[in-house]
């Protein structure tokens, strides 16, 4: 009787351990969540962009980032959709916006492989590898980057570190009610 006991414990032991990563709780992103306008005074000056919104919704464990870029009469809408539970998120990108002084553009099969962790639910975290084209061939690139929410929800403090860089960029925005994402400036044209 003593065996079963052991035995019947070992099943419950066994049954709660292969269980518990599917009723572990939904990482909560929601104060994340909202539209956020850069303070160019505030952030690195590497923009090739005079104006940028970052639009972060969550849905459960799915965050879509969206930077709505301007220069001038240039837009460009960078779209990263992300699912909190996968371990790599397969995210497409014809085009890359955030340096194009530089030339170096989409490359290899222009996918960004997108790991992505919530800290505290204040942090998102997420590591990205992509390739991209150059003048002396592609290049494959890491982008290490924390999106952190100040205690009082106000202000987005986004730091970038890539390894084509021995700095980190630091992009700093403030929350903006959503009526006032239309009155966004554009910055000067290039």
């Amino acid at each position: 009787m003593h065996r079963r006991h052991r035995l019947v414990l070992f099943c419950f032991l066994a049954l709660g351990f292969w269980l518990k990563p599917a009723f572990a709780a939904t990482p909560d992103a929601r104060p994340l969540a909202g539209l956020w306008r850069i303070d160019l005074k505030r952030s690195t000056d590497l923009l090739p962009w005079g104006a940028i919104d970052l639009e972060i919704v969550v849905d459960g464990p799915k965050v879509t980032l969206t930077r709505h870029c301007a220069a001038g009469r240039r837009t460009y809408d960078d779209v990263t959709a992300l699912d909190l539970t996968k371990p790599v998120n397969l995210v497409p990108f014809a085009w890359w916006g955030d340096n194009r002084n530089l030339g170096a553009y989409s490359g290899g099969d222009h996918i960004k492989r997108v790991r992505a962790e919530l800290i505290d639910g204040r942090v998102l975290r997420t590591s990205a590898d992509l390739m991209l084209n150059t003048q002396q061939g592609d290049r494959a690139v890491n982008i290490l980057t924390d999106y952190k929410v100040s205690a009082n929800g106000a202000q987005l403090t986004l730091t970038e570190l890539r390894s084509t860089r021995n700095q980190p960029v630091v992009y700093v925005f403030k929350r903006i009610d959503p009526k006032d994402a239309a009155n966004r400036t554009t910055g000067s044209a290039e």
